[in-house]
C-alpha cells in the first residue's frame, strides 16, 4: 500500500472513530464568530486539557478584535478520563479537525483556514496536515509552545498523570496522548519523518524558554545535562521565534502562550503577514508566567 493510501486509509479509520466514538464536534454557531475582515477564517486548536473558554478568553478575543473570523476547537477526550479534552489518540482529534474545517469552510465560503495551535493542539493540526489531506486547505499555522520533536517522560508524567488525571488511576501509557508526545515516539517519528513542514503552508513555531512543559534533557559544556527548549522549533521550513528574542527577560510560561499580550501579538503579526515584531512597551507589561 503507498504512502499516500495508508494515509487516506488511517483518515477514514480515524473518521469512523470520530463519529461513533467521541463526542460530537461544536456546532459552527457554537465555535465560530463572524469577522467583519476578509481572509481564511481562523480555527484556534486548544492543548491538552484546554476547554474552548481558555483559548477564547484572550487569543480568540485578541484574534476577534482585528476583525477576523475565528473558531475554537477543542481536542478530544476519552469518555473514560471524564472526555477531559486532549486525553484520545492525536490523531483523533487531527481526524476531528478535518471534519471541522470543512464544515467551516463551507459555512464561511473561503477555500483555505488559518490553524493556531497550542501544545497538544499543534500536533493534531500537523497531522491534519499531514496526514489527513489538510494541506491545500490551510494558508497558515502558529505554533504556539506545540511539543514538535517531543518532549523529556519527566514533565509529561508531571503533567498528565498528576493533580488533574490522577483521580482516575491511570498510568502515562494508558492515556494515548502522554505516550505520543514523548520523545522518540512512533507517533513523532511519523509526523516528522521527511519534511516538518509539508506543502505551500507558511508555519510559525512561537515558544518560551520558561516552558514547564515542551523542554527536554540534554548535554552542554563540559557534559553537564542542561534543560533545553528547542523541541517546540519547526525546522528550517519554518520561522521559529524564541519570545526571549522578543522581549528578553520576559518570563512566560506553558498556558501564558495563549494569554501573554507578546505571544498573542506575534500571532495577530503572523495572521496578518506582518514582519515578526513586538512593542517596547509590551515587553513590559506584567507577564504571564504559568
Amino acid at each position: 500500500m503507498t504512502l499516500s493510501r495508508t494515509r487516506a486509509f488511517a483518515s477514514l479509520l480515524l473518521t469512523i472513530a470520530v463519529l461513533s466514538g467521541c463526542k460530537d464536534n461544536p456546532t459552527i454557531a457554537e465555535a465560530c464568530v463572524a469577522g467583519s475582515k476578509g481572509g481564511p477564517p481562523v480555527i484556534i486548536v486548544g492543548g491538552t486539557f484546554s476547554p474552548a473558554i481558555a483559548n477564547e478568553l484572550f487569543l480568540g478575543n485578541a484574534i476577534q478584535a482585528k476583525g477576523y473570523t475565528h473558531c475554537v476547537l477543542e481536542l478530544k477526550g476519552a469518555e473514560e478520563l471524564g472526555d477531559l479534552p486532549g486525553t484520545m489518540n492525536v490523531l483523533v482529534s487531527a481526524g476531528a479537525l478535518k471534519l471541522f474545517v470543512d464544515d467551516v469552510l463551507e459555512w464561511s465560503g473561503a477555500s483555505q483556514v488559518d490553524l493556531v495551535g497550542h501544545s497538544q493542539g499543534v500536533l493534531a493540526a500537523r497531522s491534519y496536515i499531514k496526514t489527513f489531506g489538510g494541506e491545500p486547505y490551510v494558508r497558515k499555522l502558529v505554533s504556539l509552545s506545540g511539543p514538535n520533536s517531543g518532549v523529556d517522560s519527566i514533565p509529561l508524567l508531571d503533567f498528565f498523570i498528576g493533580p488533574v488525571l490522577g483521580a482516575f488511576g491511570v498510568t502515562c501509557d494508558e492515556v494515548a496522548p502522554c505516550v505520543q508526545m514523548q520523545i522518540g515516539s512512533d507517533f513523532l517519528t511519523d509526523l516528522n519523518a521527511g519534511d516538518m513542514t509539508p506543502g505551500n503552508v507558511e508555519y510559525y513555531a512561537f515558544y518560551t524558554n520558561n516552558d514547564e512543559l515542551v523542554w527536554y534533557w540534554d548535554e552542554g559544556p563540559f557534559g553537564i545535562p542542561v534543560v533545553k527548549y528547542d523541541n517546540a522549533k519547526l525546522g528550517p521550513g519554518a520561522t521559529n521565534i524564541e519570545l526571549g528574542q522578543m522581549c528578553p527577560f520576559r518570563v512566560v510560561g506553558h498556558l501564558g502562550m495563549i494569554a501573554d499580550p507578546v505571544p498573542i501579538h506575534m500571532t495577530l503579526d503572523a495572521l496578518a503577514g506582518n514582519n515578526i515584531s513586538v512593542p517596547f512597551y509590551m515587553c513590559w507589561l506584567p507577564p504571564v508566567i504559568i
